[in-house]
Order: C-alpha cells, then structure tokens, then sequence
C-alpha cells in the first residue's frame, strides 16, 4: 500500500497529472490504435466525442510525451491502455522512422475536412508533429531506458534531416498539400516551394511548421552529437526568424517590428516557434536567438494578462507553452520569468483542465436529446458552421459513450473573457497544456552537488528535499531537508525580503540573499526548515485583452499573493452568447479563515526528465 501524507488542499500539481493521465487515453479511441477523439462537444446532450483528420500524426505524439512527464510526476503504474497508445506509434513508425496519417478505410475522416487536400491517397506525416514524436521518443527513453525509444528517435531525426529543403543558410520544408499543414508525402514532396508568410495553411501558423522539428532534432544530437541534427536545426531556425515571418498589427514601424519578433495571428503557433528556437539557441549558445525568442515572449507579454496568464480567447495549447517558455528564457539567463510562470500554471494552465464531469454536465441538460451521427449539433461543432454537415453521418466519426466520465482531466479549446472555459475541448489543447504541470513540478525544486534550489512554491517531493507549499491560504512554504548542504529559496515576487522569517528546526535565523534568492548554508540534511511571509490579499481590476482583435474584458479579480481565488461577478454569463460557460476560479474554500489539508500520496520519482 503506497504511503501517504498530509499536506495543504491546494494546487495539488501531481494530483493534477494523475487526472491528465486519465484523459490522455479516456478521449482515444481504443478501436483505432487509441487515435485521439479530436473534438469533445460539451453543449450537447449528450455529450460527444468528433474525429478529425490529420490526428495520427499531428496531435498523437503530444500524447505520448505528455505521458511520460506525467507518468514521471506521479509513479503511477503502467495501463494497458497507456501501453497501446505508445506501441501504436512505435509500429506506425516501424516503416521509415515517421509517424503518419494513413489511408484507412475505417477513417473515412482522415483527409478532406477542412484542409486543402490535393490528393485523397497518400499517407502523410505532420513534420511538426513528428520533432514531437521524436521529442516524445526522448522522453520516453529518459523515463525507461528502453533502447527501442532511442533507436526510434533515431530514426525520425534522421528522416526529418532527409525531407528538409536546404537552400544557402536556411532550411525549410515545403507545404505539401495532403492532409495537414506542411505534411510529408510518403510519395515525395509535389514541389519544394518555399513558405512566402507568416500565415499560410489551414491554421495560418508557418514558423511554427517550419522550426517545431527542432525540438525533436536537438534531442538526438544531445545523445549522439550528430553535428547534422545541430546544422539543420540552426539552417530552420535562420528561415523562421526572417522578417517576413513577423509583425505585429498596427505598429508605426512595421519593419523594425518584424525584426524584434513582433507578431499577429496564432499565439500558440507563435509561442511553440519561439520554445523550438530555444531548444536549438540555448543548446548551440546562440545568444542572438535567445533575444529573439525574449523578444518574442515580451510581446507575447503586452498581448495578454499577465496576472491571469491568459488573453481574452485563449487557446488551451498556450496554457502548456507560456510557463515553458518562461521557464526556457530563465534558465537561459535571457531574465527572471518565475513571476510570469507562477501566474500562468495557477491562473491558467489549472483553470483550462476539466476536472469535473458535474459542471460539463450541467451544461447538456439544457439541450434537447441529439441522436448520434444527426445534420446539427454542439453550436460549436465546426461541421455545421462550415456548411460540411454531409460528413456527419460518416461511420465511427463520432462517439457518445461515457464521455462526460472520459474526459475529465482533459484541457478545455479556450478560456474565455478572463472568466469561462470553453464548453468544447480539443485533444491538440489536452496533449500540450498538461505538461505545463510538469515544467512546473520539475522546475520547482532542482539539485546540482549538494545544492538544492527552490523556484516555485508548489509542493514536491524529491530524494534530496520535500517542499511543501501552503499557498494560497497563507504564506508559508515547509522544506524537510534530505541531502542538500545548501538551499537556495527564490521568494515570490511582491514579497519584501526584510518581511520573511526563516526557522530552522524551530529556532529562527538571519538568511543571505543573492538577488531574491535566499541563502541557508551549511546544512547537514536532516533540519526542518519553515519559511514564510505576509500574504498579500488585494483586489485587482484588470483588462484582459485580445491578440487579433480591438477591446478588452474588464476583471474584477480577487488575488491570495499569485492565485487568483475568485471574479466580482462569478456568475454572470456572457450577454448575447448561445452558449453556457464553465466558470473558472470557483475555490470558496482559499476564501475562508482556515488552512485545509488531505492525504496525498507520497512518491519520490527515481529520475526526473529533461523537457528542454
């Protein structure tokens, strides 16, 4: 029987995982090789599951490496259910080292939905999507040491390396024109056109087709030292950071924005652009690069609320990539973004998941009851808005069964005006976002020869110290020191240092500080050590604003030092909207006098992966 322990009830980051874990393959279709179910229609009744095209290998592998980060976090033992999921992609890729869309007759949905298909028979391959197979391989290889991970990486990498077009100093890789955005054909590129602009394909995201393969790329030249991977990686960096690539909407200079990275259109597409040029440029030491890509994330900055982590229509993949690429740029020495990591995963990233059937429930018993396979629907199922109705009744495109129970712990499509999810998830949404728990988790506590150093104040066990957090009901972290000589303790930002008291086994004493890092010294490993501070309770009112469009949502927003804990207004619903909301930041109990706790289970993980 797993030990457990008592700890404050609050942003529970592993318990978050565990309920990740659960979505990853309670939305796949067991039938089909656990393909993700695309799309979950929550305004319906009941609820439903939607095939897309182009999952296989555009959004499957996201599954996989979320799942080894959050098997990592939590221990928990393999299913056989997880286990299918990563074997289907391992015997996809057995051909030549990609994963593909294959052409199937038992997924009639696999071409033609909303992309611009020139040809219904090739099998193609997202390159993308395959720098995170071969990213999710790595993971993977981390988490088991199973040869048959590296050896598939290997084998991706390589043929990412084969398909790229290489023109002087950059590299690109054609649109292709089967399935989804810049695919290969397994017939061989129909031409080697070079991309013109920012917003090509059906998601108008080129810089993030182009470069998302170096995060795979990087990862074999880690093991290997294969100087291609490396010169490859920085010729597709070269193409996506050229100035035709950017600027951002009505600037008086446009020019000079495009070159500091400013940008319009799709933020995740721009945010996963400026993680994958960090995974070559912190690597290769490319410190113009990190510029660019800071100089990308602080526009991203001015583009949302940076107290809420979020914009006024959000999509759920950026609630993953905002706290990465914060945490990328720091750990770069690009600035100090803890601050902006800490707001995103509690004000974002935790409200985008499910985790609730009941309150999605809520939402379908308003509705009528819809047959499976009927011309309408969900209000936001794109068949019906885009007038593409007939492939409704395709065979096995859709699935009504326990979805509701199946998707809790997946990743809502948006978080909506500062205040709402979405009522409609998508599984590209589900893959990313859970592994900013991760980032999180593992950068919260780090250790390098006897020196353990605490960035965020989320609880994690470690073999070298046990941090506990007791945020939002109060300021105060506990560390059960284990192994570390020296502990290093970043404090939030907003807390004055000459206000925190530092105990060390019930005897106060008079820490160091280098920056807003605090110094303990000369530790044997085995003290208990009490840090805390005035939390800081405030009522803010903020503009949340949008990326593409004039206009902000006003906020109310009430503040425990960086957790939001509740909105003026929680209640209200959307003037004009068709549709109900799922209402964020619902936790009464940080409102109230007392610190509540519950058992959790206690698991030190023997090895902790490297995500970048």
């Amino acid at each position: 029987m797993q030990e457990t322990i008592k700890i404050p009830d609050n942003l529970d980051l592993v318990a978050r995982a565990q309920l990740g874990l659960h979505a990853l393959t309670g939305t796949c279709n067991p039938e089909l090789g656990y393909e993700p179910y695309h799309i979950t229609h929550l305004s319906a009744r009941p609820a439903y599951f939607l095939h897309w095209s182009g999952i296989v290998s555009g959004v499957q592998p996201k599954f996989v490496e979320a799942l080894a980060l959050l098997k990592c976090m939590t221990g928990s033992p393999d299913t056989e259910a997880e286990k299918a999921l990563v074997q289907s992609l391992l015997d996809n890729a057995e051909e030549d080292g990609f994963v593909y869309d294959r052409k199937d007759p038992r997924r009639p949905w696999n071409v033609g939905v909303g992309y611009g298909v020139k040809s219904r028979d090739d099998d193609y391959a997202n390159i993308a999507s395959n720098g995170r197979w071969a990213n999710a391989c790595w993971y993977m290889y981390q988490l088991t040491g199973d040869e048959t991970y590296r050896r598939a990486l290997k084998r991706c990498a390589e043929k990412i390396c084969d398909v790229a077009v290489v023109k002087d100093d950059y590299a690109y890789f054609p649109y292709g024109g089967c399935g989804n955005d810049f695919s290969w054909i397994k017939s061989g590129w129909p031409d080697t056109d070079e991309p013109k602009g920012p917003r090509e394909g059906c998601e108008c995201s080129t810089t993030f087709y182009q470069v998302m393969a170096v995060r795979g790329l990087m990862k074999w030249y880690y093991i290997s030292g294969d100087e291609r991977m490396a010169d490859i990686s920085r010729r597709l960096v070269n193409f996506v950071v050229k100035p035709k690539f950017y600027g951002g909407q009505s600037e008086k200079d446009p020019d000079y924005g495009a070159r500091r990275a400013h940008w319009w259109g799709h933020t995740h597409g721009n945010l996963m652009a400026f993680r994958s040029i960090m995974d070559y440029a912190a690597a290769a030491g490319d410190i113009k690069a990190c510029e660019f890509a800071r100089d990308g994330y602080e526009w991203t900055r001015h583009t949302i609320c940076p107290q809420l982590g979020q914009a006024r229509g959000f999509e759920g993949c950026c609630t993953g990539d905002l706290p990465a690429l914060a945490i990328q740029l720091t750990d770069a020495g690009m600035g100090d973004y803890w601050d902006d990591a800490d707001h995103a995963i509690r004000n974002a990233t935790a409200q985008a998941q499910i985790t609730s059937a009941e309150a999605a429930r809520k939402i379908g018993e308003q509705y009528d009851e819809r047959p499976l396979n009927s011309t309408y629907g969900d209000g936001f199922d794109p068949r019906f808005a885009w007038s593409i109705a007939a492939t409704a009744k395709m065979p096995g495109l859709e699935c009504d069964e326990n979805v509701l129970e199946r998707c809790v712990g997946a990743v809502t499509h948006a978080l909506m005006e500062g205040r709402y999810q979405k009522p409609m998830l998508m599984s590209c949404c589900t893959g990313n976002a859970l592994q900013g728990f991760y980032y999180a988790w593992e950068a919260s506590v780090r250790h390098s020869g006897g020196v353990s150093t605490v960035n965020l104040f989320f609880t994690r066990f470690s073999e070298w110290m046990d941090l506990i957090s007791f945020l939002p009901y109060e300021g105060k972290v506990v560390i059960r020191n284990k192994t570390s000589k020296t502990i290093n303790v970043r404090i939030p930002g907003g807390v004055l240092p000459g206000h925190v008291r530092v105990l060390i086994n019930g005897h106060y004493i008079t820490p160091g500080y280098c920056g807003r890092y605090l110094n303990i010294l000369g530790l044997s490993g085995r003290e208990e050590i009490v840090i805390t501070y005035p939390l800081e309770k405030r009522r803010l009112e903020l503009a949340v604003p949008s990326v593409d469009s004039v206009g902000c949502a006003n906020v109310a927003a009430h503040f425990a030092g960086s957790t939001c804990i509740g909105l003026d207004g929680e209640g209200d619903s959307i003037v004009g909207s068709d549709f109900k909301w799922i209402r964020q930041y619902s936790e009464a109990k940080y409102r109230g006098p007392e610190t509540l706790f519950k058992d959790a289970p206690y698991y030190v993980p023997p090895k902790v992966i490297q995500w970048h």
